[in-house]
């Protein structure tokens, strides 16, 4: 049931297609609560029609009975809109995270839902949402390191290191979006290069090397890998701890 307010006078619009009636009402009512206006519906078809009809600052789906279905909404939005999606999944269904993320979702939530993790990803979401809506900046950094994108340069330690290009757009994807878990085809469109036989394993090179290259610099651990999901930015460093990460698959 949509809320009949326009998108112009509410700027905290959410979108949720979830066809699972208890689910649908308990994770609306935890969005109100927080502040949001909901837009929920159990069809894709509606799903869609209703997102093209106004802005929003988070899309959240879960369709259980059609989840291919779910998969191909996803696309459809990331494909029209860098808004932030958040997908649900459950253990004993046929999507998994690995699929949601590949479709183009930013993050996941697991059923059973835990209410202050549903928040804590909301509000990670929102802020990249509004991050991403603001204006550009030229210069990232992170612990010791600083990329700076004008001038193409990275440093470690205020001491210049090369990067291939592919590295740099890597290691920029992450920079740019320290909570976000990419997928290797979400990594492979940020570089340029084309899915095909060999790709992911490409993707996993290049996150070894860079890895070793900072490393070899006197930085830290900068990639974490999230297992049968993708990769994510390390969490910030602390001086005089060093970080354990494991390895790609």
């Amino acid at each position: 049931m949509q809320h009949n307010i326009p998108a112009t006078d509410i700027p905290n619009n959410v979108l949720l297609v979830e066809d699972q009636p208890d689910d649908r009402l308990d994770v609306r009512l935890h969005l109100e609560l927080m502040g949001f206006v909901v837009y929920d519906t159990a069809s894709p078809i509606e799903g869609q029609e209703i997102f093209e009809q106004r802005d929003f600052s988070l899309v959240i789906i879960h369709i259980a009975s059609l989840p291919l279905r779910a998969l191909e909404l996803c696309r459809r939005i990331r494909a029209a809109a860098r808004v932030p999606i958040l997908m649900l999944t459950k253990r004993d269904e046929v999507i998994n995270e690995e699929m949601v993320m590949a479709a183009g979702a930013d993050d996941y939530v697991t059923k059973p839902i835990e209410s202050k993790i549903l928040t804590s990803r909301i509000d990670q979401q929102i802020r990249r949402g509004q991050s991403q809506r603001a204006p550009r900046a030229n210069i990232l950094t992170w612990g010791t390191l600083k990329m700076d994108l004008s001038q193409r340069e990275f440093t470690v330690n205020e001491v210049s290191l090369h990067l291939i290009n592919t590295e740099f757009q890597f290691l920029q994807l992450l920079m740019e979006n320290p909570q976000r878990i990419f997928s290797h085809n979400q990594i492979l469109e940020a570089i340029g290069v084309l899915k095909g036989i060999g790709s992911n394993q490409l993707v996993d090179t290049h996150a070894s090397r860079l890895r070793k290259k900072i490393r070899e610099s006197g930085g830290p651990e900068v990639i974490s890998v999230v297992r049968s999901v993708g990769f994510r930015l390390a969490d910030a460093p602390i001086v005089g701890v060093e970080e354990e990460v494991t390895s790609a698959q």
